[in-house]
């Protein structure tokens, strides 16, 4: 099962925007697709202006949904962010 840890860090006087934001994200994310088997967003303790999601998908192809869904949104989530998330893909261990 394809996996995502993706860390993004938002600008300092957007952060309670992010946050919701990102709640309404994995929301959405969840109830809409259903190959999306965690959307967890999870805010740092030492940095409130970073965070990080674990993503889990069924398979590649709900994983490119995914992305595709994302993309949609990109422009709202763009003025939020402080620079480019930093993504690393995981396979789960079975």
């Amino acid at each position: 099962m394809p996996s995502v840890i993706a860390t993004i860090k938002v600008k300092e006087d957007k952060i309670e925007e992010a946050r919701g934001f990102l709640r309404d994200l994995a929301a959405e994310t969840l109830a809409n697709e259903s190959g999306t088997l965690a959307y967890i967003p999870h805010q740092h303790k030492e940095d409130p202006a970073t965070f990080t999601f674990y993503e889990k998908y069924e398979n590649d192809e709900a994983f490119a949904i995914h992305g595709k869904n994302l993309a949609a949104k990109s422009a709202a989530f763009a003025g939020l962010l402080a620079g480019p998330p930093q993504i690393i893909y995981v396979d789960e261990l079975q």
